[in-house]
């Protein structure tokens, strides 16, 4: 499957929401689940990584729209993201903010109109 290469500024986003979160005692990380009763990153973290190195996949992208369009429209979760601190607000920035949104949803329909045509 094709890599897509990822803008600097996402790229910048997702390294500092990395180390912001690892920064953070684990009990306080965004994006870790447990695992048989151990911290582990979760699919955030992953994401992250991946926007970090610079280049993502199709199937990345479609994952990160899905996660988008559930989490973007929560009206909870859009108040908590007010508070920089929180962990929703960690949890948006290592899936690239708002960047990442308007990119990725682009993205996808551009690869959408190339098949149609």
């Amino acid at each position: 499957m094709p890599k897509y290469k990822i803008p600097a500024d996402i790229q910048k986003i997702a390294r500092r929401a990395i180390e912001q979160n690892l920064a953070l005692p684990i009990s306080r990380r965004a994006a870790y689940k447990d695992d048989n009763g151990k911290r582990v990153p979760g699919t955030g973290m992953r994401t992250a990584r991946r926007l970090a190195s610079g280049a993502i996949d199709e199937a990345q992208m479609k994952l990160m729209s899905a996660w988008f369009a559930r989490h973007g429209e929560a009206e909870e979760e859009s108040k908590a993201r007010q508070d920089k601190t929180s962990k929703a607000a960690l949890a948006w920035a290592l899936w690239g903010g708002n960047a990442a949104r308007r990119y990725v949803n682009a993205k996808l329909r551009e690869l959408e109109r190339k098949r149609k045509s």
